[in-house]
């Protein structure tokens, strides 16, 4: 019985440190950027932390202690959502569901293995489901919004409309945008154009009460974003309460420059599903502007066009509007229609229209030719647009793999990674890399014999083939968009389909790697990794091969070490995964293994641990890690250099997961634990510890004799009578910690982290050549043990508060401390001795001296005479004067305490 409660205890410790930890990791909300400030993370604030896994709100779990305790079934935690001014956050909940079970109805139950309830044997236990199975999202796939300024609307009324409140400044009435949205395994990709060439730096969703449900900040555009003039991002893992709202178009989002924010609501097209084209609609009124979602068919050729647009409408109950499809150049008119709306408001209209059209204009369409316009009949209103590719972020990848039938040698078999996407003039960019030169023929084909092939095998070049087709018309666009492209290579043997991804995160790089092997010649895989905005690693891996599928992998990254002594190699473990697909994350990477990846060259290893060895590898050499992740308290740098740093009484437990890294200094490595001799400065030793180097000024002992001298090379004064000091160090000296003391000497031991030990004096024998050391006797102390203090922070006695009233100078076992001790007195001169002498800082009057008592002062309310704070040891405790019953009604502290005592009385 004993034990099983042992075992409990250590249990319900483990638990609660691990509760704790995952609340206090919990995301928060970083405030608006300021112009030229060194941006901030941009949290993402609805989700929970626990332990190394992100959950949504709304999800359901059983809390995973990890070995030896593994899952603990009996405690149930969820992600809930806490109400925090206007921000919805995440928080863990946590609760022991054992008394719910209920209660068997036989004599001897069981519990069944991954229960929290005992059942009687032959029937189920009752079992608490975590994480129901999501729901069916193909008719909420994608979404469509028009974000404008919103100059009509007073702040009142912000909370019943589609856009965020703020102070009413500018806000962006010139501003245009238009967004897409798509879900994808749990997750909702978003896409912009805009028509401001300065990229937004914040993405803000919003429920129909004006809180903010989710925030993402957006950095630099990357190479993809260049070439595509679009703004790409996603949110990640989407609750379940707002896939409803979503449903429900009961979410707007909002964009957000420095001087402007524009925001509109989601609604879901049909159209979207095959939208092929897309356009920004602008005008010359405030608030308005609008976006319309072309759909074309090459077959019989026509165009199916839906405009969404907003407009100062206020008092108009109806209208009508000319649409126009026209040439750009010349003002030939495609598609002409006057469509009447029955209900204007501030909101959101639609219109559409569908037309036959010659294939002329369908091409005219993939080149940029043709321009929408929307003209009110009752008004000047007028909105137009270029059509262009679809707004949508994403790509369309492959992989490249030979067909062994075909191709006689093992040698000659080529492996390869493929993606191609639209520019934003309507090109298709295409990358291609293979694992050897055999590949001389390449195009893109189509399964249907009426599409033309491209051929673009003049741009292989060694293993790369990269460039742009400018001659993509309808045709080629309406196969790539439903998956039915190909890369075909007759001479090599392979035909593989491009399949459709958005874009965001992980491939959102300038290229995906391909995975490879000479030995391992029949699998090959593609991996897209990148660090995002919230120092997430983020990758995906994609296998192909006969043997892949049910198979377990492990996916490793490692660095190459710098050439400098002790070097570590770098290696963590990503995720265990059964393939061919994995999509997944990293959090909590430390500053320092940042900082490797980003400046040293990664391996990428998938390692296969039934077999113990590595199958597929690859070198990353795109990474790019935002400076952000370097800006966070102590940034990466933080210790590397020689500095008289005292780090006391910080063990293991202040770094629950940091791992143990080593330490760069003076051109060479330490491990963690490690500790040696300053190389810029001999009288400083120093440690590696969590991969800071914490250096201390050395702390000479007393010397016994009366005029002792520093010898050159040594920190420490010694004796001039010193027999050994001219003899050779190495064959006359003791070794402690990799550190040489000549024969006679004494010093005090260094512990890492926390410095000299200055209540140890050490020894080296002048014979026997051996360390003794001998800790330090205190004198009994004339006071409580309570009330007693160290004269210094490194004191290794503590003295009574009235000794340092008396005495100006320490004196007995207090001169034996250490050489520089300053003196502990009132008058110690300025407030750097005081914290040094065991002082305390106090936001109010402070610093105060070791001992010192005070009243605090409140700024509003002066000093509070019934709380007395005391400074013991650099730490100050306040606690509020105790009041006994009798206490006297006078007494302005017990007033109150006093009066309950009479009313208690009065009562009875």
């Amino acid at each position: 019985m004993a034990t099983r409660l042992c075992i409990a205890a250590v249990v319900l410790c483990v638990l609660t440190t691990t509760l704790a930890t995952a609340v206090l990791a919990a995301r928060k909300h970083s405030p608006l950027l300021e112009d030229n400030a060194l941006p901030k993370k941009g949290y993402r604030v609805t989700e929970c932390q626990f332990g190394k896994q992100l959950k949504e709100i709304g999800s359901i779990w059983f809390a995973d202690l990890g070995p030896p305790f593994g899952v603990m079934y009996c405690i149930k935690c969820e992600c809930v959502q806490v109400q925090k001014k206007r921000r919805i956050i995440g928080r863990v909940q946590c609760r022991n569901i054992k008394n719910d079970c209920p209660k068997p109805n036989c004599e001897e139950p069981i519990l069944l293995p991954g229960k929290c309830c005992k059942s009687c044997p032959g029937e189920d236990a009752k079992d608490f489901v975590q994480d129901p199975p999501d729901e069916e999202e193909k008719s909420m796939k994608h979404f469509a919004a028009v974000l404008t300024g919103k100059s009509t609307k007073s702040s009142s009324d912000f909370k019943k409309t589609d856009f965020p409140p703020m102070p009413m400044q500018e806000m962006g009435l010139d501003y245009v945008a238009t967004g897409r949205f798509t879900f994808y395994k749990k997750n909702l990709y978003f896409s912009f154009y805009t028509n401001k060439p300065k990229r937004p730096r914040l993405v803000q969703f919003i429920d129909t009460y004006g809180n903010i449900i989710e925030e993402i900040a957006l950095l630099s555009s990357t190479c993809y974003q260049n070439l595509t003039g679009k703004i790409c991002g996603v949110w990640r893992r989407v609750s379940k309460d707002y896939k409803r709202l979503l449903r429900e178009e009961k979410i707007s989002v909002s964009l957000f420059w420095d001087a402007a924010i524009i925001g509109g609501s989601l609604y879901r097209f049909r159209a979207l599903d095959t939208e092929t084209f897309s356009s920004l609609l602008t005008g010359d009124a405030r608030d308005s502007g609008g976006t319309s979602i072309v759909s074309i068919s090459t077959i019989s050729p026509s165009i199916h066009v839906q405009i969404m647009f907003n407009g100062p409408f206020t008092g108009q109950d109806s209208g009508s509007f000319l649409v126009k499809l026209k040439y750009a150049g010349n003002e030939r008119v495609i598609i002409e229609e006057t469509i009447r709306v029955d209900k204007l408001t501030n909101g959101t209209v639609v219109v559409e229209l569908q037309s036959p059209v010659t294939f002329s204009d369908l091409n005219a369409l993939s080149k940029r030719d043709v321009v929408v316009t929307l003209e009110a009949k009752q008004s000047s209103f007028k909105l137009q647009g270029v059509v262009v590719p679809r707004v949508y972020c994403d790509l369309y990848q492959t992989l490249v793999s030979s067909n062994g039938h075909q191709i006689d040698s093992k040698k000659d078999r080529t492996s390869g990674v493929a993606w191609a996407f639209i520019n934003k003039d309507g090109a298709l960019e295409y990358r291609v890399k293979f694992d050897n030169n055999a590949v001389t023929e390449l195009a893109i084909v189509s399964s249907e014999s009426r599409v033309s092939a491209l051929d673009i095998s003049e741009t292989i070049v060694q293993n790369w083939s990269n460039g742009t087709v400018f001659t993509v018309g309808p045709v080629h666009l309406e196969q790539l968009y439903a998956e039915e492209l190909s890369l075909f290579s007759a001479s090599s043997g392979f035909k593989n389909r491009f399949l459709w991804r958005p874009v965001a995160d992980a491939r959102d790089t300038p290229g995906a790697m391909l995975l490879s092997s000479p030995d391992e010649r029949s699998m090959v895989g593609m991996l897209w990794m990148a660090v995002d905005s919230d120092c997430t690693l983020q990758y995906e891996v994609v296998l192909s091969g006969s043997n892949v599928k049910n198979r377990i992998f492990e996916l490793y990254i490692e660095d190459s070490p710098t050439l400098l002594p002790g070097a570590p190699v770098f290696r963590r473990l990503l995720e265990e995964f059964e393939g061919p697909t994995l999509e997944g994350y990293t959090i909590g990477l430390g500053q320092e293994e940042l900082l490797r990846i980003n400046v040293n060259i990664v391996h990428v290893d998938l390692w296969d641990p039934k077999l113990g060895q590595s199958i597929l590898k690859t070198e990353w050499k795109y990474v790019n890690v935002p400076a952000i992740c370097y800006a966070r308290e102590g940034g990466a740098g933080t210790g590397d250099n020689d500095s008289n740093n005292i780090l006391m009484n910080d063990d293991e437990t202040d770094h629950p997961h940091t791992p143990h890294l080593s330490c760069l200094h003076g051109q060479k490595y330490y491990q963690h634990g490690a500790q040696w001799t300053s190389s810029v400065d001999e009288c400083f030793m120093c440690n590696c510890h969590h991969g800071s180097v914490i250096c201390d000024l050395i702390i000479c002992p007393v010397v016994q004799c009366t005029v002792p001298s520093a010898k050159p090379g040594m920190c420490c004064p010694t004796c001039e009578d010193n027999t050994f000091e001219n003899q050779n160090i190495s064959t006359n000296s003791c070794l402690l910690a990799g550190q040489q003391f000549q024969a006679g000497s004494s010093w005090h031991p260094y512990l890492p982290p926390s410095g000299f030990d200055t209540c140890t004096l050490c020894h080296c024998n002048n014979t026997s050549l051996k360390i003794k050391c001998q800790r330090m006797d205190c004198p009994p102390l004339e006071c409580d043990q309570r009330v007693a203090i160290r004269p210094t922070k490194r004191s290794c006695c503590k003295v009574c508060p009235s000794t340092l009233q008396t005495t100006s100078k320490p004196t007995g076992p207090l001169v034996q401390l250490a050489q520089g001790d300053q003196q502990v007195n009132g008058e110690s001169g300025s407030d750097l001795e005081i914290l040094t002498n065991g002082g305390c800082s106090y936001p109010v009057g402070g610093p105060y001296e070791n001992g010192q008592e005070w009243h605090p002062k409140i700024y509003s309310h002066g000093e509070v005479k019934c709380i007395n704070c005391k400074c013991k040891d650099g730490k100050v405790r306040c606690d509020r004067k105790k009041c006994p019953k009798w206490s006297s009604c006078s007494d302005p502290c017990c007033k109150s305490v006093c009066r309950r005592h009479k009313r208690q009385l009065f009562k009875y």
